[in-house]
C-alpha cells in the first residue's frame, strides 16, 4: 500500500511539472495573435487563429467597416535568407492568396527597411477593395506575411490600421 502511494505521488508530481513546463512555453499561436495587440480594438474586431504544419495564422475581421487583416507566419524547414524572399513571394504566390477575388491588380511594391510591401486592388462581390500586403523576414525559419484589406472607398481606415501595424512602412511612397 505504501509503495502504491509513493508511485502515485511520484506520478502526480511529474504530471504537475510537465504541465507547468508546457504553460511556460509560448505557443506560436499567441505570437501571431500578439501582432494585433494595440492595433485592432477587441470590442470591434473579431480575432481567430490557427496552427498548421506549414504556418500559423491569425485573422481579424470587422464586418461593420468591411475590414480584414490576415497574418501568416510561414514555416520554412530549410533556412530562408532575406534575399530569397522575392523567389518565394512571386506573382503565382499572390494569385493563390487572392484566388477567391477577381480583378487583382498590383498597383505598387516597395522595400521599406526590413519589410517588403505590395499594394493591390481586388474586386469581391462587386466591391473594389484596396490591399496592402507586407512581407517580413523574421528569422531563417519564419517569414511573416500580413495583408490588410478595406473597401477602396475607405482610405482613412486603411491608413490608420496600416500605420498601427507598420509605423515605418505603412504605404509605398508615391
Amino acid at each position: 500500500m505504501v509503495k502504491r502511494l509513493i508511485i502515485l505521488v511520484v506520478l502526480l508530481t511529474g504530471a504537475l511539472l510537465v504541465g507547468r513546463a508546457q504553460d511556460t512555453a509560448e505557443r506560436e499561436i499567441y505570437t501571431v495573435l500578439s501582432y494585433g495587440d494595440g492595433v485592432f480594438e477587441p470590442e470591434q474586431w473579431l480575432a481567430s487563429a490557427r496552427e498548421e504544419n506549414g504556418r500559423t495564422t491569425a485573422e481579424w475581421r470587422d464586418d461593420d467597416i468591411s475590414g480584414l487583416a490576415y497574418l501568416g507566419y510561414i514555416h520554412f524547414d530549410n533556412p530562408i535568407q532575406p534575399d530569397q524572399i522575392p523567389l518565394v513571394f512571386t506573382e503565382d504566390w499572390f494569385n493563390a492568396v487572392f484566388a477567391n477575388y477577381q480583378g487583382i491588380v498590383e498597383t505598387s511594391n516597395c522595400q521599406l527597411d526590413e519589410v517588403t510591401l505590395h499594394e493591390f486592388n481586388v474586386l469581391q462581390a462587386g466591391v473594389r477593395f484596396s490591399v496592402r500586403y507586407w512581407i517580413e523576414h523574421i528569422d531563417e525559419n519564419r517569414v511573416l506575411t500580413l495583408f490588410l484589406m478595406f473597401p477602396s472607398a475607405d482610405p482613412e481606415n486603411m491608413n490608420t490600421y496600416a500605420e498601427r501595424l507598420f509605423p515605418d512602412a505603412p504605404i509605398c511612397a508615391g
